[in-house]
């Protein structure tokens, strides 16, 4: 795999630039350099630690590895042979507030929240900003200016909409968990808005790659929190039966414990 592909395919928009994913990378796999002690051999040790990194540039390496150091993002700490590197605190915040996390817990209040605003056209900026932020929080869209999500959002969206000057643009309406949009049942819905049988199948063909050991512990955080990424984590009642995303995570969370590396 080449090193864009590595950036931006791999790691479909997930890690979002060079410096994320050096850090990111470190984290998960960690770097111990032994008696290479100049930034060559350190990038030498570090593309042979995973054939994603085969053609990570040398200059762009360099560069990366002390831009995290003058963040702090990472330190140097010297061993009996040789040195290693480690994501520092602030580097694991950093990452933090990149990785997507997987919520164990997802409490429900039993209604869904359809959500419609009527931003002028003069404010596009303001509407594509909003549209990307229902994306964030997890909202599926079902029209051009109409979105639905079974958690309560008035709150964070009500602080949005202030913030963003854009208040009372914007209306939301409360459906018990019975109800209906059009002729679809709320099986159907879920489903074609939140496309849960394309990510249950690649659930499960992570499941299958990790089950025959097909990736090392850095392309398994890759495809996993990649998947994640597109998972709006709906409430456990209304996920189909067959849903494979808890075991993927159970799984996932029990491989990176083995190479005694942390979920971030």
């Amino acid at each position: 795999m080449k090193t864009k592909e590595f950036i931006s395919k791999a790691t479909d928009g997930l890690i979002g630039s060079a410096v994320n994913g050096v850090l990111w990378y470190l984290f998960l796999v960690g770097a111990s350099f032994g008696k290479s002690k100049t930034s060559y051999g350190m990038h030498k040790a570090f593309r042979e630690a995973d054939e994603a990194l085969n053609e990570f540039n040398y200059d762009t390496f360099k560069h990366v590895l002390s831009y995290l150091r003058r963040l702090k993002l990472i330190e140097k700490k010297k061993t009996y042979t040789g040195f290693e590197i480690e994501v520092t605190k602030l580097g694991k915040e950093r990452l933090a507030q990149t990785i997507p996390k997987y919520m164990e817990q997802r409490p429900w209040d039993g209604h869904l929240y359809v959500i419609s605003y009527d931003i002028p056209e003069s404010r596009h900026h303001s509407r594509n900003t909003l549209r990307d932020y229902l994306k964030r929080i997890g909202c599926a869209r079902l029209q051009e200016s109409l979105w639905m999500t079974p958690y309560n959002p008035r709150v964070i969206l009500d602080e949005f909409m202030e913030e963003h000057g854009i208040a009372g643009t914007m209306l939301i309406s409360k459906l018990g968990k019975d109800g209906a949009i059009g002729e679809e049942d709320l099986p159907s819905l879920l489903e074609r808005v939140y496309q849960l049988k394309k990510l249950n199948e690649r659930y499960k063909d992570f499941l299958s790659n990790l089950r025959n050991r097909r990736m090392n512990v850095f392309q398994v955080a890759v495809k996993y929190q990649s998947i994640l990424k597109d998972d709006s984590q709906l409430p456990f009642a209304l996920l189909p039966k067959d849903w494979l995303g808890d075991r993927a995570y159970t799984e996932f969370r029990n491989y990176v414990k083995l190479y005694n590396r942390p979920v971030v």
